[in-house]
């Protein structure tokens, strides 16, 4: 197994869909182009203050909803380095989608779109993001609490 594969197994094993019984409320608020992407009900969000992805020590914090037939998926790593937060943001609603990845570390250093994510004590995300294909995403995301992230694999 690729050290890839590995960390993005270890991630997916972490947010498997059983932990949908442990629902937040989630407001999401975001302009993804000239769409609004608009949702306030139960998703998930998750922390955790202590992970690592490639290498990097970081805060780890999740947020996912789906609701109809569109969905959100956020990642936000929070390196204790002090280097720059890395996200990973899917956005959809019906057939369209749009993806950011900044994630770099190791031997990753593809990215897609460009952008940036804060997460504050209260629980809101501020997005500034660019997809890759070319639509500006901005706006907040407010979990009304997280769940803790259980590290599964090796």
């Amino acid at each position: 197994m690729t050290k890839r594969f590995s960390i993005s197994l270890l991630f997916t094993l972490a947010l498997a869909p059983s932990a949908w019984a442990q629902a937040q409320p989630v407001e999401v608020a975001l302009q993804v182009g000239s769409s609004k992407h608009q949702f306030s009900g139960q998703g998930q969000c998750k922390a955790a203050p202590q992970a690592s992805i490639y290498g990097i020590n970081a805060a780890l914090y999740t947020v996912s909803q789906r609701s109809g037939g569109q969905a959100l998926n956020l990642t936000l790593w929070q390196p204790k380095d002090g280097s720059p937060n890395m996200i990973s943001l899917r956005v959809s609603s019906g057939s369209k989608a749009y993806q950011v990845d900044t994630v770099k570390g190791g031997a990753k250093r593809d990215t897609k779109g460009s952008g940036s994510a804060t997460v504050d004590k209260a629980g809101v995300f501020t997005l500034d993001a660019v997809a890759a294909t070319g639509e500006k995403i901005t706006g907040r995301i407010r979990c009304g609490s997280f769940g803790g992230i259980q590290a599964e694999g090796g």
